[in-house]
């Protein structure tokens, strides 16, 4: 179990990596042979699953279950992709609503920092294969 762990951290933060750098490549101009263009940008964080596995434990998995299958009118999110969970976390926290359960999730997503939403996005979309 632990090296499947250290197995899935080890692909998300090269995932991660390659998403920034394809990130860091569209705001570039089309001129890509500059000099300034061609530098690398340092890793901006590493997942911390264990972290994340807390902050499921404390306010998602009463709600959206156990292995984060969805429950009554809370959504499976086991089968969405990090990304997916990011971007819907961001904007409950945001204070946007949604949803019909948007009130519940903006005052957990409230709490919760930039670091935390990468780690919990990526926890839910790997942890509960």
């Amino acid at each position: 179990m632990e090296t499947v762990l250290m197995l899935k951290n080890c692909i998300l933060t090269m995932l991660m990596i390659t998403c920034g750098f394809a990130a860091r490549a569209d705001n570039h101009t089309t001129n890509a042979t500059k000099a300034e263009d061609i530098e690398t940008s340092p890793i901006e964080h590493v997942v911390d699953l264990e972290a994340a596995e807390k902050i499921f434990r404390k306010s998602c998995r009463a709600c959206h279950g156990n292995k984060a299958q969805g429950a009554a009118s809370y959504p499976k999110l086991s089968d969405k992709t990090p990304e997916y969970i990011a971007e819907k976390l961001k904007i409950y926290r945001s204070g946007e609503k949604i949803g019909p359960n948007s009130i519940l999730m903006i005052s957990h997503a409230k709490k919760l920092s930039d670091e935390d939403i990468v780690n919990i996005s990526a926890y839910v979309a790997t942890a509960f294969d």
